[in-house]
């Protein structure tokens, strides 16, 4: 990897995902798994630098004081790739610099960060805006939000869109310069949308559950699965709150991973639905 130093803005390079800093505090664990099956599949198919290469799964990265690397977003598949059950040296991602901000001090980086839209300083709950100082030092630490998970599956079903950057599937030379730009419809949609669910849709995950989980083995496969029975029993409860009729034919598999739409799956039937809810204002910049 070149050192920070010869990297200028657009520049295309490998990112070994422990030397990723995020700039959230939470996931969907639930998606991640199932992008580390993708990932996995791909490797063994040997086709794990065209999967990276795709233009909709370059990591966009701000290097930041002491020449850290900052990604704005792929938090999932950066967690993916990291839980990969793949060998050690081939666990990273293609990044491209967005900005280089390591003359910053820490304040001001996050100032611009805040103000540029590039962090999202709430919890798994919803709280905040947090300090970015406690954001996770690596992606092995981000926080498991199931409602993000929930966001990420309307977003699969196209009830809402994020960055129609992310469905662009051709390689990209990485040996170019590459700046793109964005097509996001709102700022931190999926977080919204995550929140909005929160706030109207209880999912049945008892304290029990949690207990699966410990500091040597957090969120494990028992708790994950009891998770998605908990994600897809809440559905009916989402059709009926939001009215996309492209959840009405949605399915999804054990793992929680979305499956093609289904004629005879119990979300495909004809109600009256309300119309879309309006989505809350983006929350204020706290003060660096």
């Amino acid at each position: 990897m070149k050192n920070h130093h010869r990297l200028e803005v657009g520049d295309v390079f490998l990112l070994p995902v422990e030397k990723i800093r995020p700039t959230q505090f939470s996931i969907g664990l639930v998606s991640v798994d199932c992008k580390k099956r993708q990932v996995e599949e791909a490797f063994s198919n040997n086709r794990m630098d065209d999967f990276l290469r795709q233009e909709g799964r370059l990591v966009p990265i701000v290097i930041g004081p002491g020449g850290e690397f900052y990604i704005t977003d792929h938090h999932h598949l950066s967690t993916a790739v990291w839980r990969a059950a793949i060998p050690h040296e081939n666990k990273q991602v293609y990044g491209f610099i967005l900005n280089d901000w390591s003359a910053k001090d820490g304040d001001l980086f996050w100032r611009d960060m805040i103000e540029g839209n590039l962090t999202w300083l709430y919890d798994d709950k919803g709280d905040g805006p947090l300090n970015p100082y406690l954001l996770p030092k690596s992606v092995g630490d981000i926080l498991n939000d199931p409602y993000r998970t929930l966001s990420r599956w309307l977003r699969d079903c196209g009830c809402y869109t994020k960055d129609s950057l992310k469905e662009k599937t051709h390689l990209v030379d990485v040996h170019e310069k590459y700046l793109p730009e964005s097509h996001a419809k709102a700022f931190f949609i999926e977080f919204r949308w995550a929140n909005f669910l929160r706030a109207n849709v209880k999912l049945e995950l008892k304290k029990a559950d949690f207990s699966m989980t410990c500091e040597t083995m957090p969120y494990s496969s028992l708790y994950l699965s009891k998770e998605v029975e908990a994600l897809i029993k809440a559905f009916d409860i989402v059709v009926s709150l939001i009215g996309c009729k492209q959840l009405q034919g949605v399915l999804y598999d054990k793992h929680g991973c979305l499956v093609k739409p289904h004629s005879d799956h119990p979300h495909r039937r004809e109600i009256d639905l309300p119309d879309l809810p309006d989505l809350p204002d983006a929350p204020p910049a706290p003060a660096a």
